[in-house]
């Protein structure tokens, strides 16, 4: 009970001393503005500026060009630029991205492997080992029987020449194991 009346005085105590200072104005404080003279100076013409002092401002203005540059908030990991032979045109295959082909076929038990992919328009094609596919330049290195290997190559953030191989595999349908 003691407790209960200790805690109820402390909040009756700081409630009051909240509405005693929401309720006075502090006039004291408050200053009316300050009213400054300004004084206009007459526009001068362009010629009666100094040329020194033009030389001197551009000199010291520094102006950033991109140019040539990579970008600095892109991931280093991601920067890749395709390495292509220069002088010869696309080809249907190499205008869609590697991961928008779906096999569809392969044909091992001849001489050369051939397998078939559908490109997002529907139009098949087939594969050899040599054919270029890909906006990347990938060129097909094997067919195998339930995969295509395609390897890519391009200069990474360095400039340097690197290769890494993907993969066209069957999809797999939902159910199927």
């Amino acid at each position: 009970m003691i407790c209960r009346l200790l805690r109820l005085s402390v909040l009756l105590v700081f409630c009051m001393g909240v509405l005693a200072a929401c309720g006075q104005e502090q006039t004291s404080n408050v200053q009316a503005p300050i009213q400054k003279k300004v004084k206009v100076r007459p526009q001068s013409s362009p010629a009666d500026k100094k040329p020194e002092a033009d030389d001197q401002a551009s000199s010291s203005v520094y102006v950033y060009d991109p140019a040539g540059q990579r970008d600095p908030f892109e991931a280093l990991v991601m920067i890749k630029k395709p390495f292509r032979d220069n002088g010869q045109p696309l080809t249907p295959l190499q205008q869609y991205d590697l991961s928008q082909f779906r096999l569809s076929a392969v044909v091992t038990g001849k001489d050369e492997p051939m397998a078939m992919v559908v490109a997002p328009g529907g139009k098949a094609y087939v594969l050899k080992p040599g054919v270029k596919i890909g906006k990347n330049g990938g060129v097909v290195t094997k067919v195998a029987p339930e995969v295509v290997y395609v390897e890519e190559r391009y200069y990474d953030f360095t400039g340097k020449l690197s290769a890494t191989s993907l993969e066209i595999r069957f999809t797999q349908k939902a159910g199927d194991n």
